[in-house]
């Protein structure tokens, strides 16, 4: 094949993919707050790349770029959770402060220094920003107690306008979750 031709060829294989991205753009969406395809992807890849979260074995054999639809589904749902209290933390005017980010670790691992080991497959940016997003739950339960903390739960699950776009599944009100898609779509 001619280089031109290929060169053509290459290049419309990338505005084409780059289209079908743009397609799916945005992935999530919590009220006025979004997750674009490429962030949501990205959020998988951590996670998926990393043997302490997620059992290797379940990604042998898949094409690269493709992950289980039950991955994907559980971290869109947990990224929807994220979203909902990252608004709640700001609507309550709460700061994230080196305190709350050591009792977001000891909730998830017992002893802040383990979070070194479990976060070494993610990179530095995510795992703050995991860290981040647990610190802001804890926030908002402190804040709010136990008994405000379940009513503004169910509240804002049940008033705030949730999308997910079909190619990862439906939201699911109900549930508060991802039901697949009727037809298996590669994530990815």
């Amino acid at each position: 094949m001619p280089r031109r031709v290929l060169a053509i060829l290459l290049a419309a294989v990338a505005f084409a993919a780059a289209g079908c991205a743009d397609q799916v753009s945005p992935a999530i969406r919590v009220g006025d707050a979004s997750v674009s395809n490429d962030e949501l992807l990205e959020e998988v890849r951590q996670w998926a790349g990393n043997p302490m979260a997620i059992d290797p074995t379940q990604l042998v054999g898949r094409t690269p770029g493709g992950y289980p639809g039950d991955l994907v589904r559980n971290i869109v749902r947990q990224r929807v959770d994220f979203m909902l209290h990252e608004q709640e933390f700001e609507r309550l005017g709460l700061q994230l402060d080196e305190e709350l980010r050591n009792e977001a670790l000891v909730t998830l691992f017992g002893d802040p220094s383990r979070a070194e080991e479990a976060f070494d497959a993610f990179s530095d940016e995510f795992a703050a920003s995991f860290t981040d997003d647990v610190a802001r739950q804890i926030a908002v339960q402190e804040q709010l107690g136990e008994e405000g903390y379940s009513t503004w739960y169910v509240d804002a699950y049940d008033s705030t306008d949730i999308e997910v776009h079909s190619r990862y599944g439906r939201w699911d009100p109900a549930t508060r979750s991802v039901a697949a898609p009727p037809v298996a779509a590669a994530a990815g």
